[in-house]
């Protein structure tokens, strides 16, 4: 389990355990001292040291390393982002279920008429 260590002397608890509270930075300072905000606190694991980007308004960690939106926390978000999900181009899961049902009519089309279906060899959906 890691530890958390208050001087800069203490051994190492485990691998990448070891936390410096006394390194650890709570405002960044920048454009010549006009503008002072929350730095991340995300400690990098390789050199124990504390990332250097300003913090997300409202957040104690830096976009790189979360506080970005998540994703939708209500019900009605995650619905709304279930339905326009779209996965490796701009089809939602409507509208790729629309083309497997065209793709379905197409094939029974071909074999009821005795022609030999082959769909355009670049489409992947079949």
């Amino acid at each position: 389990m890691c530890g958390i260590s208050n001087d800069s002397t203490s051994g190492s608890l485990g691998k990448g355990c070891d936390i410096n509270i006394v390194n650890v930075e709570l405002t960044l300072t920048t454009a010549g001292d006009m503008i002072v905000c929350l730095r991340c606190n995300a400690m990098s694991k390789r050199t124990k040291l504390q990332c250097g980007g300003p913090a997300m308004h409202g957040k104690t960690k830096c976009k790189f390393h979360g506080g970005l939106s998540t994703g939708p926390r209500i019900d009605e978000g995650k619905l709304r982002s279930a339905q326009a999900k779209t996965i490796h181009g701009n089809d939602t899961r409507a509208d790729r279920q629309a083309h497997r049902l065209a793709m379905k009519r197409l094939r029974l089309y071909a074999q009821i008429l005795g022609v030999p279906f082959r769909a355009d060899a670049g489409d992947k959906r079949l």
